[in-house]
C-alpha cells in the first residue's frame, strides 16, 4: 500500500517509533536514525533478552537503522541526502531542536517542497509549554483525561492516540500531495491526543463541571458498567449498558429487585452488586452471562490474552526470530494482514550500505559522525557502575 515511500525517522521512545512502525507494516521503507553512543533507548526497555528490549523487538523489527551523529558536520551532511530522497521526515524533538541542529522544519519546506514534515512532540509546537517536560501520564493529567479515576492508566493514551494520529495525519498529508505536489509540515502533540480522546469527559461537562475522582457513566459511575471482583479472587467486567442486556442479567440471577436500578448512584444499590457478583466464581459467572448474551469478560492478563481463542484467530500476535513478541498491523485487507517486521537490526546495522546507496563521499563516511558504533551492553556496563 505504502510500497516506495520512504520515511526518515529522527524520533525516540514510544510514539515516533509506534508511527514509524505502522507506517511500515502498511509497506513503507522506514530508515531510523540513531545516534551512535546507544541510540533509542526503546533499545534498551527491560525486558532485555538476547541484547534486545522487547518494545524495541515490537517498534524496530523490519526498520533499517543507521547511525549518525547529527551534531557532527559528516552526520548531518549523510541527513541531507536522505532528506534529498525521502517522502516523509518524521521527528520528536522538542520545539527548536531540529533548527538547532541546522534543518530548521520551514527551511526544509523551501528545499524540499514534497516532503512530509511530522513533528511529533509533547505539547505542539506553540503555546507556554512547548518546551516543557513531560511524559505520557502529564499530558492526561493536564489534558482532563484522569479526572474520573485519578490513577495511574493501564495503558499510554496519550503515546498510543499520538502515534495513530501522526499517522493519520501523514496518510492525509501523502494523499494531498498526489494532488498538488506539496509537502506539509505536521504539528503533532501528546497533550493534543490527550485531549481528544478525553471526549467522554468533554460531552458530560455539558450536564455540569465534574470534579476529579468523580465517577463518570463509563468510568464506574453506572452499577451496569463496572469492574467487580468474582467468589474466587478475580475480576468480571460487567458491560450491560442497554436496558435488555441488564434485564437479563438480573433475571438470570433471580434479582429483578436490580432490574430498574442500572443507572442508579445510590451507594447502597453499588453495594448490592457488588455483593452479587462476589456470590459466584468467574467461571460460574461466564456460564452464566455467556448463555444470556450479556456483554461481560474476564480482566485477563497479558499471558492469558494471548491464548484467548479470538486472540489466536485474528493472529495479531507472533514471535519473531529473537523470541520476542511481535504485533502485526491491527487491520486486514481482502482478509489479508500486514505481516508484521521480522528481524530487528542492531544499532547502526545499515549505515554502510545506506551510504553506499547514498553515494556518500569517503571524507563523509569516515568522518567521526557517520556510521561510528557502540555496544549497547558496553555502554550500559559504564553507565551503571
Amino acid at each position: 500500500m505504502l510500497s516506495g515511500t520512504f520515511v526518515v525517522d529522527l524520533s525516540r521512545h514510544l510514539p515516533g517509533p509506534l508511527a514509524a512502525r505502522l507506517l511500515a507494516d502498511l509497506g513503507a521503507r522506514v530508515v531510523k536514525v540513531e545516534e551512535p553512543a546507544m541510540g533509542d533507548p526503546i533499545r534498551i526497555s527491560p525486558p532485555v533478552r538476547e541484547g534486545v528490549g522487547a518494545l524495541g523487538g515490537i517498534l524496530l523489527a523490519g526498520v533499517e537503522s543507521v547511525a549518525l551523529d547529527l551534531k557532527d558536520p559528516g552526520g548531518r551532511e549523510v541527513l541531507e541526502r536522505l532528506l534529498a530522497r525521502a517522502d516523509v521526515l518524521l521527528e520528536s524533538f522538542r520545539p527548536g531542536t531540529l533548527a538547532r541542529l541546522g534543518f530548521p522544519p520551514e527551511e526544509l519546506r523551501r528545499r524540499f517542497p514534497s516532503l512530509v514534515i511530522c513533528s511529533l512532540t509533547g505539547w505542539g509546537q506553540s503555546g507556554p509549554y512547548k518546551a516543557r517536560a513531560g511524559h505520557d501520564v502529564t499530558y492526561q493529567a493536564a489534558a482532563g483525561a484522569l479526572a474520573s479515576t485519578a490513577s495511574i492508566p493501564a495503558v499510554p493514551v496519550a503515546d498510543l492516540i499520538g502515534g495513530w494520529s501522526a499517522v493519520t495525519a501523514i496518510l492525509a498529508a501523502l494523499l494531498e500531495r498526489q494532488r498538488t505536489g506539496q509537502g506539509r509540515w505536521i504539528d503533532a502533540s501528546l497533550y493534543d491526543a490527550a485531549l481528544h480522546s478525553n471526549l467522554i469527559g468533554w460531552s458530560m461537562e455539558v450536564g455540569g463541571e465534574k470534579g476529579v475522582g468523580e465517577p463518570l457513566p463509563l468510568t464506574g459511575g453506572l452499577p451496569c458498567y463496572d469492574i467487580y471482583e468474582t467468589a474466587d479472587g478475580r475480576y468480571l467486567a460487567v458491560g450491560a449498558l442497554e436496558p435488555h442486556f441488564w434485564q437479563r442479567l438480573c433475571n438470570a440471577v433471580d434479582r429483578g429487585d436490580l432490574a430498574r436500578r442500572q443507572y442508579s448512584a445510590s451507594r447502597r444499590v453499588r453495594r448490592q452488586v457488588r455483593d452479587l457478583i462476589r456470590s459466584r466464581t468467574l467461571a460460574q459467572w461466564m456460564e452464566v452471562l455467556g448463555r444470556e448474551d450479556v456483554p461481560a469478560e474476564p480482566v485477563l492478563s497479558a499471558a492469558e490474552a494471548r491464548s484467548h481463542p479470538q486472540a489466536l484467530e485474528r493472529a495479531l500476535l507472533s514471535v519473531g526470530p529473537d523470541r520476542q513478541p511481535r504485533l502485526a498491523f491491527p487491520a486486514r485487507f481482502d482478509g489479508e494482514r500486514p505481516r508484521p517486521g521480522g528481524h530487528t537490526p542492531v544499532l547502526g546495522e545499515h549505515t554502510k550500505a545506506l551510504l553506499k546507496e547514498l553515494g556518500v563521499p569517503r571524507d563523509i563516511e569516515t568522518s567521526p559522525g557517520v556510521g561510528r558504533r557502540f555496544s549497547l551492553m558496553r555502554w550500559l556496563r559504564t553507565v551503571l557502575r
